[in-house]
């Protein structure tokens, strides 16, 4: 009778609030996703836009106290990149106080340890959730619009808890690609290419590179994202979901797989294998088999969104759920299965494997449903806890760096490439990094620096972040490692710095709030030079030192181009401007013949089977302002080549792609094939006729193999065992006589990934070639080394095996064919637009006439 009594009082008692306050404002009046798209999210054969996407999030916004939409700033197409934060109406209310204790919290500076532990007692947990970071993985940006309304309506024990204890950012990580790919999809359904490739980038640059751009965030959407969690936001957790699974497996989870990043504070190693356990029980409690831990995905390199935040102390979770493609339904039988999991053995990583049957996408937004849910109820459970740790992991970074070496890394005013050091300077302040700028002159290891240098210390909270980007690093073979990319940037191999060996510099700094990147025409070699050129020049003559083979009336070596010895002519109002630039282009070297430069007409390869790399050159193209002209197959096969171009630009993809493209069947008829031989036809002619022909790392083998020049690529069917290098920095030697050379060291680096390295030899084919030829002068083919290898010990950061195979060999070539120009770059001339200290090297081959 007292248990029934007890029980009416609770009834009665919640009935009186009810009466009291009414319906809740956040359940009364929301509108289900499916109500409003008219479909629900995961539903077969459909996918929704980010428009559709944002749209639902504001529109319940809009009808509820729980949610609020706001802005980080625009996409590459000009979208507005909102996300949505969740929590309660209570939160919400004074989000900007439990912003500011993450904030202090996370910055640990003039906070106690007891202090910290009551803003901890305080503070609210917050947690960032994103989807759609590759455009193709879609099924956590579909389920975005779900999570919200099951966050904002749920009235579960779980749900309640959530709103109560944490603020949820859920954030598209890639609108552009989302609609692309959307658009594309569903614009197949129901017809024979309904899950076939898309033919263009998930992004308007880059595709699924996005990733590869966290650390550097050359991309605007990544320095939106970056600036919002690391100078905002400031969470404890951020959760990074992806869609490529390790089959048969349906989600990889946390722990990660060896070998782990050295530079991550043991906390938070901790937490993210915590909270991927938390995941894993999550998912038996759903009867929601094959979640799989411990293999592929380690965090060994630094640069992926993950890792990023790795070093500001964030206990980053990715996932990676299965894909089939798009919102199209595949059934898998044990047959399917790879043979070493057919047996459905358990494991102490995988207890309980997928027994095979049908999956949809519905099947993927339901486990990154779980897997959310069990991140957010973690962050709420252990709400105190997380908000201290992050405290005591930064506080632990200070004080480590305070006593022990490195302390910091100083850049000094004085660059050979200015523009470079600002723009490192600048990515680390967007990164959430403290920079000091020197007040006065001072001395350190008997250095003397100019006021204005730069010091960036590694005693502050994110200090292991910087210890994972600066340095250069070498690395032994331990298993796996093979696959990573280094520590070492190669963005930043083009800025001069130096290790702060002493925790005093005996200088002292003002903390910088902003650095302006210099802008096109301050005499920063080179790149603003070129920039100079290229958008301010219609015809200008650049005064150019060639090599003596070049020089005199040797017309034909030049390939018919004109020399002359006036000084450069410009116009009035940009004389000094342009003799600045010319001053760098020229390397040093005032004296020596002069050569008529005119803007060249370039064209870009873009193929239907999409490359990353065109996507980035044509990034590095819009931001130096060069002028281009996208070039499809047909335009290549469709002939008379040189007198629409001066320039054409192959992107690193391999031949066979570029000739064959997609098969018939596989893909709308519209975008089967690539240029075929014909437009193999019409590029030898093109250069013949005098045009030139840039090849970027594996694009080489195009001319190499259908060319007929005396050249090969040693490392052509060499085992991965014999010689392997999947990205690093490497010593390389530089004519910098050559024009194709200006502005770079006679010792310098590049960055080498699955590259090319050139041999020179006799062309002992004696067939005619397919194209004739009206003079057989213009057969000769001169090839003419312009970078090596050194002999010498080549890995300065990174990882690989094999490296005496590539010494004294050639690593990039100037090849006179007929009246035109072949420029052979058997490295990454760009890499991603990261890597500066060779990008010049592009620029003068474009200027190069």
């Amino acid at each position: 009778m007292k248990a029934f009594r007890s029980a009416m009082c609770g009834i009665v008692f919640n009935l009186a609030v009810t009466l009291l306050c009414g319906p809740s404002q956040a359940t009364a009046q929301v509108t289900p996703p499916e109500q409003y798209l008219g479909f629900a999210p995961g539903a077969d054969f459909h996918l929704m836009t980010y428009e559709q996407a944002m749209g639902y999030f504001e529109h319940i916004a809009a009808q509820t106290d729980r949610m609020l939409v706001l802005d980080m700033g625009e996409t590459s197409e000009g979208r507005a990149m909102k996300y949505g934060v969740i929590s309660s109406a209570e939160n919400l209310a004074r989000l900007d106080h439990y912003k500011d204790i993450s904030r202090r919290l996370s910055l640990v500076r003039d906070v106690t340890d007891e202090e910290a532990r009551r803003l901890a007692e305080e503070g609210k947990t917050i947690v960032w959730i994103d989807g759609g970071l590759h455009g193709t993985e879609v099924a956590p940006a579909q389920l975005l619009p779900q999570l919200a309304y099951d966050l904002v309506t749920g009235s579960e024990r779980q749900a309640t808890m959530i709103r109560e204890n944490v603020i949820a950012l859920l954030v598209f990580a890639n609108p552009d690609g989302m609609t692309i790919v959307s658009d594309w999809y569903m614009g197949n359904v129901g017809t024979p290419y309904e899950v076939s490739r898309i033919p263009w980038l998930y992004h308007k640059y880059v595709g699924h590179d996005n990733n590869r751009d966290s650390f550097m965030a050359n991309l605007i959407e990544t320095q939106n994202m970056n600036q919002a969690h690391s100078r905002e936001w400031y969470p404890q957790i951020l959760y990074n979901q992806h869609q490529t699974g390790p089959f048969p497996a349906r989600i990889w989870i946390p722990p990660d797989a060896e070998p782990t990043n050295p530079n991550v504070h043991p906390l938070i190693v901790r937490w993210k294998s915590l909270i991927g356990t938390a995941m894993g029980k999550a998912f038996e409690e759903n009867d929601q088999p094959g979640a799989i831990s411990r293999i592929r995905y380690d965090t060994w390199y630094p640069g992926y969104a993950t890792q990023v935040v790795d070093g500001h102390n964030v206990a980053s979770i990715l996932t990676e759920t299965q894909l089939y493609r798009y919102a199209t339904p595949q059934h898998f039988t044990v047959n399917d299965f790879p043979e070493a999991h057919r047996d459905l053995i358990k494991g102490v990583f995988y207890p309980n494997p997928w027994p095979g049957g049908w999956w949809r996408i519905g099947d993927a937004v339901a486990y990154n449903s779980t897997a959310c849910k069990a991140v957010l109820e973690v962050a709420a459970r252990y709400r105190y806890e997380m908000l201290y740790d992050k405290y005591k992991a930064g506080a632990d970074v200070i004080e480590r760096f305070t006593g022990e070496p490195p302390y910091g890394w100083i850049v000094p005013a004085d660059q050979p490439d200015r523009s470079s050091a600002a723009l490192l300077v600048q990515r680390m302040m967007i990164n959430g990094i403290d920079v000091y700028t020197a007040d006065e002159s001072f001395e350190h290891n008997g250095i003397n620096y100019a006021a204005g240098t730069f010091i960036l210390p590694t005693s502050q909270p994110f200090g292991l972040f910087l210890k994972n980007i600066l340095p250069a690093g070498v690395f032994a073979s331990v298993a796996g490692i093979g696959q990573s990319r280094g520590l070492g940037g190669q963005s930043v191999a083009s800025v001069r710095r130096r290790r702060l060996d002493a925790a005093d510099s005996d200088g002292s700094g003002t903390l910088a709030d902003d650095v302006t990147v210099d802008s096109p025409g301050d005499g920063s070699r080179p790149h603003r030079a070129g920039r100079a050129c290229l958008r301010w020049w219609q015809f200008v003559r650049v005064r150019s030192r060639r090599q003596q083979q070049h020089d005199g009336s040797d017309a034909a070596a030049r390939g018919g181009r004109s020399s002359q010895v006036d000084e450069p002519a410009v116009h009035a109002g940009r004389s000094e401007i342009c003799r600045r630039n010319l001053r760098q282009l020229r390397a040093g070297n005032p004296s020596g013949p002069s050569t008529m430069l005119r803007m060249p007409r370039i064209g870009l390869h873009r193929a239907w089977v999409a490359s990353m790399d065109a996507g980035w050159m044509s990034y590095v193209f819009d931001t130096y302002g060069i002028p281009f002209q996208a070039l499809t197959n047909a335009s290549i096969r469709a002939g008379d080549l040189a007198a629409r171009f001066d320039v054409i630009v192959l992107a690193d993809q391999g031949a066979s792609q570029i000739i064959d493209g997609h098969r018939k069947g596989t893909i709308p008829p519209d975008y089967v094939g690539g240029i075929g031989d014909e437009g193999v036809i019409e590029l030898r002619e093109f250069v013949q006729n005098g045009g030139t022909l840039i090849t970027n790392n594996s694009s080489s083998d195009l001319p190499i193999e259908h060319f007929d020049l005396p050249v090969k690529n040693i490392l052509d069917g060499v085992p991965a065992d014999s010689f392997n290098c999947p990205g690093a920095l490497l010593k390389a030697e530089f004519k910098t006589d050559h024009p194709l050379a200006y502005g770079m060291p006679e010792r310098g680096m590049v960055f080498f990934s699955r590259g090319r390295v050139f041999e020179i030899g006799e062309d002992d084919d004696e067939e005619e070639d397919d194209v004739e030829e009206e003079d057989s002068e213009d057969d000769e083919i001169l090839v003419e080394i312009v970078a090596t290898y050194p002999d010498e010990w080549l890995l300065l950061s990174g990882w690989m095996i094999g490296d005496e195979m590539i010494r004294e060999k050639a690593a990039a070539l100037d090849v006179s064919y007929g009246e035109g120009k072949i420029f052979l770059f058997g490295f990454n001339v760009h890499n991603r637009a990261q890597a500066r200290s060779t990008m010049k090297m592009l620029f003068n081959a474009l200027l190069y006439r």
